[in-house]
């Protein structure tokens, strides 16, 4: 039977309509340009106020309620978004209005520094596309473009990246506090413990696609094949239920207490922390 998720402080909103290109294992996805908009990302504000949500029309922000704000800067599509200190670093295709120096097709990696208001070229500029992107605590990104089952490393904020001897089908990356570094495959959650240089089963996991890690590393976040929302702490007991999500889950982020936001077929819900 299915777990609906907790009605006790759930914030639903229809403000944001989600459809298309969805992150499921192992769908490319169908995009509907200018009817609706799709959430790849959703990151912690650098800033300290509320959400980032890197979609197919740009960057938008959310407060800490689960209210979807204002879009941010030039139109892109923020394929991979992630955050390392105060900079943003991105990847995916530039919009009808995106800056030529930026790269056309494919914008590589590019990095604000200002919160997403303007944003600069740093590496494959034109050349790849990453859709898996995050951050180490220690500040490495670790990032997988579609042009390659190569799983890339940069310790210089995305100016260089150097392949690791690791090759798998990323869907998505967290990096948590204990320095592991969780790919989500086809064949079930992968953990590194050598910064992606070799891979084993996470055991006891259940089979996510959607993955995230707080900005304090600390607790881990993810959606299964089932449609079931689950988290772990990190140091802490098994893997914990708390929820289900509506249709497709396309991001999902949880903060350094415990709140939860998600993004699916119904837009964004956000749950309270578990207490």
């Amino acid at each position: 039977m299915r777990v609906p998720l907790r009605a006790a402080g759930m914030v639903a909103l229809s403000t944001l309509v989600l459809t298309g290109c969805a992150t499921t294992p192992p769908s490319t996805g169908t995009e509907h340009a200018n009817t609706a908009t799709h959430v790849h990302a959703i990151v912690a504000n650098p800033d300290g106020d509320g959400f980032l949500l890197g979609t197919h029309e740009s960057i938008y922000t959310a407060t800490d309620d689960g209210e979807l704000g204002t879009r941010i800067g030039v139109d892109f599509d923020a394929m991979g978004l992630t955050v390392v200190g105060e900079d943003l670093i991105a990847s995916g295709h530039p919009g009808p209005n995106t800056p030529a120096e930026l790269g056309k097709g494919n914008l590589g990696i590019i990095r604000s520094r200002d919160g997403a208001g303007t944003w600069q070229p740093v590496a494959f500029t034109s050349e790849k596309d990453f859709h898996a992107l995050t951050v180490g605590p220690d500040g490495t990104l670790y990032g997988q473009a579609t042009d390659s089952s190569d799983l890339l490393v940069s310790i210089d904020l995305g100016a260089t990246w150097t392949p690791t001897s690791a090759s798998l089908l990323a869907f998505g990356l967290a990096a948590d506090a204990a320095g592991r570094l969780i790919a989500t495959t086809p064949n079930r959650p992968q953990v590194s413990t050598d910064g992606g240089k070799t891979f084993v089963p996470l055991t006891g996991a259940p089979n996510l696609y959607v993955i995230a890690t707080s900005a304090d590393h600390e607790r881990i976040v993810g959606v299964d094949d089932e449609d079931v929302i689950w988290t772990n702490t990190v140091g802490g007991p098994a893997w914990t239920r708390v929820g289900t999500v509506h249709g497709v889950a396309q991001a999902i982020t949880i903060t350094n207490t415990g709140e939860i936001l998600v993004a699916d077929d119904s837009g964004l819900t956000l749950l309270p922390a578990d207490d």
